[in-house]
């Protein structure tokens, strides 16, 4: 139970922590994107934003995977519920932060990246495991 909380817990915190940093980052390089109030309308950067997001959570979920003692996908699954909890409360607190649009967009996604997250961890496992990983058609 505790490798499960530690496992669920370090994905969180590695979201948390480049998620903070990757904004800081773009508050700093793209300053007029973001009004006194801290609201971005540009799609551009709202885009960059659900991209970067993505491949954190992804990778956060995946690190949720790789350190649960069984069950890769429950683990990522359990991140995502959490990730879901956490940015539906974000959203309410700072709904006039961008556009509807980009709000729905990231609620709508944090469930996919967590199951692409344990997907992956569930392919590699096939791999090592030598048992052939299932495709999806595309």
């Amino acid at each position: 139970m505790l490798r499960s909380v530690i496992a669920v817990l370090t994905g969180f915190l590695l979201i948390g922590a480049l998620s903070v940093g990757a904004d800081a980052l773009l508050l700093r390089a793209l300053p007029t994107a973001f009004d006194a109030a801290g609201r971005v309308d540009s799609v551009p950067v709202l885009l960059l934003i659900i991209g970067y997001v993505g491949i954190f959570a992804v990778s956060g979920c995946y690190l949720a995977a790789r350190l649960a003692p069984r069950a890769p996908m429950r683990h990522a699954l359990i991140l995502g519920v959490l990730g879901l909890l956490f940015n539906v409360a974000g959203t309410i607190a700072r709904w006039d932060s961008a556009p509807a649009w980009y709000h729905v967009v990231s609620l709508v996604l944090v469930l996919p990246y967590a199951w692409a997250g344990g997907r992956i961890r569930e392919a590699e496992l096939a791999r090592v495991q030598g048992v052939p990983s299932i495709r999806l058609a595309v």
